[in-house]
């Protein structure tokens, strides 16, 4: 099985993001595009996890919302956000005992 190419980091290639896309209201969105938290609950896990909306965007560009799925999120984020939390299974990272095992054969 190929493995889908990521070219940037956003909440759309994230592991956590669900498959269901749903209609976005353009109130909820703050002008680049993110939605932004809607209580101090939200606010506190926005926080924590460095939730963020991409600058040079707009609301214009951002046509649905999906639900992240991550313990710490759970919340609704558009393609123009991002945060600390953000994975995907074909990321490589070099600091793993297994991969500096298989690179020292």
């Amino acid at each position: 099985m190929e493995k889908q190419k990521i070219t940037g980091t956003n909440c759309y290639n994230c592991m956590y993001i669900s498959r269901e896309a749903e209609a976005v209201d353009l109130e909820q969105m703050n002008n680049q595009g993110g939605i932004n938290p809607h209580d101090q609950t939200e606010m506190k896990r926005a926080e924590k996890a460095d939730l963020i909306t991409l600058p040079g965007g707009s609301k214009v560009e951002v046509i649905n919302k999906k639900f992240c799925n991550h313990p710490s999120i759970q919340m609704y984020v558009t393609i123009r956000m991002c945060c600390a939390y953000w994975d995907n299974p074909g990321v490589i990272r070099p600091w793993k005992e297994q991969v500096i095992q298989a690179q020292a054969r």
